[in-house]
């Protein structure tokens, strides 16, 4: 690991999880991810607002080792457009002190309309991997390995669940490759793999410069 990369893998480290409830705004800027993740993940804000009345709603987390790569994947039953935006490790050779500290780390965004037939898609891929059905009680998606997380509201009912790899869960999800093969930035998505053994990270994490967190899928919502 390169002096460049290991600075930016502290920072990231240490702008973890916060305690305070996501209720809006924008999860791309780091200062504000710093203190709602967990409960962004968590879709705590459309746990607020899901009723059979207001549109479906889906969000989905990428997490491809967190500093490194976490993807974000979002869509409605009203605009149907998808929304992706993608959180990377930071260059410190991007930072503009005097206009923009944090612009390194602020996620990129897109957006893309969604036909009936690419929305009908996603919806249906979701749902064969069991993202609308009984959660995954008990599944742990580690901070540094790979996950995917669902918070979706779907005919006034909110389920949040995950799938942790390597699983058999993990391998048999249908909406990844349907989400990847919209996504305009396909061609940087971070593959799965085993995560390599890095030394000065393990040294980092020890002296407690890097934390790891690990969500947990309970029966009503991400534990806490």
């Amino acid at each position: 690991m390169t002096c460049l990369s290991r600075m930016t893998t502290l920072f990231v480290g240490l702008t973890l999880l916060g305690g305070c409830a996501y209720k809006g705004g924008d999860i791309g800027d780091p200062i504000h991810r710093k203190f709602h993740w967990a409960s962004f993940v968590a879709g705590d804000d459309i746990a607020a607002n899901c009723s059979a009345d207001l549109p479906d709603r889906v969000r989905l987390v990428y997490n491809a080792v967190w500093g490194e790569q976490v993807r974000i994947y979002e869509w409605d039953s009203l605009r149907r457009n998808l929304r992706v935006r993608v959180i990377g490790a930071g260059d410190l050779r991007d930072i503009r002190p005097m206009d923009d500290p944090v612009a390194a780390w602020r996620a990129a965004e897109a957006s893309v309309p969604l036909d009936a037939a690419a929305y009908d898609g996603l919806t249906a891929a979701l749902a064969d991997s069991g993202g609308f059905g009984p959660p995954a009680v008990g599944v742990e998606l580690p901070s540094h390995s790979f996950f995917w997380a669902a918070a979706t509201c779907r005919q006034g009912k909110f389920t949040f669940t995950g799938w942790a790899y390597p699983s058999k869960a993990f391998d048999a999800a249908r909406f990844p490759a349907a989400l990847f093969a919209l996504d305009p930035g396909r061609d940087g998505v971070h593959p799965v793999g085993v995560v390599p053994l890095d030394v000065m990270r393990e040294y980092d994490k020890n002296r407690g410069a890097i934390n790891d967190f690990t969500f947990k899928v309970g029966a009503n919502g991400m534990v806490r």
